[in-house]
C-alpha cells in the first residue's frame, strides 16, 4: 500500500471541536444501526464479518506498535542510562557523553514561500528531510544521521489553540504539522527526535522550506553528483552517472518522489545523501573561506529559514566544520525496517543497530 498523505501541508487539528460532537454523532449512528439491523436481518453477518476485519486491522496495527516497542526494550537493556545518558554501561563497558559534541537538526518541510508560526495548531507543514549533524570537535569529525520521515515513534498532538493531548504513536514527520509551525512545531521534532536518538540532546536546529532550495544553490553552484539509483530515470538521472544539480533541477533531485509507490522515500534519501556529499567540500570551503558571504546569504532567505542559531553562535560552528574531517562514510542512515501500513508508509527503527552507532558516535568509553 503507498503513502498517500498529502505532503503539500499538515492538516486541521479538530480535536477539541470533533470531542464536542462526539456523543451526538455516535447516538445517531447507534439508532441507524439498530434501525437497519432490524429491518434488514441479513446485514448481520455482514457487520459481523465488518467488525472481525475492524478488530483484525487493530490488532496488526498493535502488534506492529509492541513489535516495535518490544525491539526498542531489548535494545535499551543492553544500556544502563545511570545519570542520564551522560553516563552509561553498553555491552559491559562503561562510556561517557563526549561533551565536545554539538547536534544541529537540520529538517526540510514541504511548504513554499514565507515559513512563519500560524495562529492555530495542526496546520504545519510536514517534515519531509530529517537529519542530524554531529559536529565532533574532540575528534575532529563531522557526522551526518539521516532520519526516515515515516519512522513510527512517539510525538506529541495539539488541539487548535495549543492544548497538549499528550504523545500518540504516528510518523515522526507529522510532529512538526502538529505544531504551530514556529518554535512548537520545533519543539515537537526535536524532542521525538532526541527519544528516537535515546536522549541525545539536541542543541540547534535549522528548519528549511521548499523556497530555500533555490537559495542554497545560489550560494553553492553548481554541484555534481553520481546517481544512486533510477527513480527518476524518466527526468534524465540514471543510476551510475554523474549529474549536474543546480537551482533549476535541485528540488527535483532531492524531493520528487512517486507517492504511490511503495517506499519511494528510501530511494529519495539515497539521492539527498548523493547530494549532500556532491556538496561538502563545497560547503566546507565556503565556510572556511567566506563565512560572512554565506551568512549574508542566509539573511536575505531568512523567510523561509527558521533557527534558533545566532551569528556569533554561527561563525563558531563555521570553525568546527572547518576543521572535521568528512568522507561519504560520515553519512549514516538510521536502519530498520519499511512496512505498507494500512494507510500509510511506516518505517521502524532497528534498535540493536541505531544504539551501536549512537555510542560509536557520541560516546567515549572511560
Amino acid at each position: 500500500m503507498s503513502e498517500n498523505r498529502d505532503e503539500r501541508g499538515g492538516r486541521e487539528a479538530g480535536a477539541e471541536h470533533h470531542h464536542r460532537k462526539r456523543k451526538s454523532i455516535w447516538r445517531r449512528f447507534k439508532h441507524k444501526v439498530k434501525r437497519t439491523l432490524y429491518r434488514k436481518k441479513w446485514l448481520i453477518p455482514i457487520t459481523l464479518i465488518s467488525l472481525v476485519l475492524l478488530v483484525s486491522a487493530g490488532l496488526f496495527l498493535r502488534g506492529q506498535i509492541v513489535g516495535m516497542a518490544g525491539s526498542r526494550v531489548s535494545a535499551a537493556k543492553q544500556m544502563n542510562v545511570g545519570s542520564g545518558y551522560r553516563n552509561i554501561t553498553y555491552k559491559g563497558k562503561e562510556y561517557r557523553y563526549n561533551s565536545r559534541i554539538t547536534s544541529v537538526l537540520y529538517v526540510g518541510v514541504d511548504s513554499e514561500g514565507e515559513l512563519k508560526t500560524n495562529d492555530h495548531f495542526g496546520a504545519g507543514a510536514s517534515a519531509d528531510s530529517i537529519s542530524l549533524v554531529v559536529m565532533d570537535e574532540f575528534h575532529r569529525k563531522m557526522t551526518i544521521i539521516a532520519i526516515n520521515r515515516n519512522t513510527i515513534c512517539k510525538i506529541h498532538r495539539y488541539g487548535r489553540f495549543g492544548h497538549d493531548f499528550g504523545e500518540f504513536v504516528d510518523q515522526l514527520c507529522l510532529s512538526f504539522a502538529y505544531g504551530d509551525n514556529g518554535p512548537m512545531s520545533c519543539w515537537n521534532l526535536r524532542n521525538s527526535v532526541s527519544q528516537i536518538m535515546y536522549g541525545i540532546p539536541i542543541n540547534e536546529y535549522v528548519i528549511t522550506n521548499r523556497s530555500s532550495l533555490p537559495e542554497i544553490m545560489r550560494v553553492l553552484g553548481n554541484i555534481t553528483v553520481t546517481v544512486p539509483n533510477n527513480d527518476l530515470a524518466d527526468k534524465g538521472f540514471i543510476e551510475g552517472e554523474t549529474a549536474i544539480i543546480n537551482g533549476s533541477n535541485v528540488e527535483t533531485f532531492v524531493r520528487s518522489r512517486d507517492t504511490k509507490v511503495e517506499f519511494s522515500n528510501v530511494g529519495r534519501m539515497e539521492r539527498q545523501k548523493a547530494f549532500i556529499n556532491g556538496a561538502m567540500e563545497t560547503i566546507t570551503e565556503l565556510l572556511d573561506l567566506r563565512p560572512n558571504e554565506v551568512w549574508r546569504k542566509i539573511e536575505a532567505a531568512e523567510y523561509c529559514v527558521q533557527t534558533n542559531i545566532t551569528r556569533s553562535r554561527y561563525l563558531d560552528l563555521t570553525k568546527a566544520i572547518s576543521n572535521a574531517v568528512y568522507t561519504d562514510d560520515s553519512y549514516y542512515v538510521v536502519d530498520g525496517k519499511s512496512v505498507a501500513g494500512p494507510l500509510w508508509d511506516e518505517f521502524y527503527v532497528d534498535n540493536e543497530k541505531l544504539l551501536d552507532k549512537i555510542v560509536e558516535i557520541f560516546y567515549i568509553e572511560k
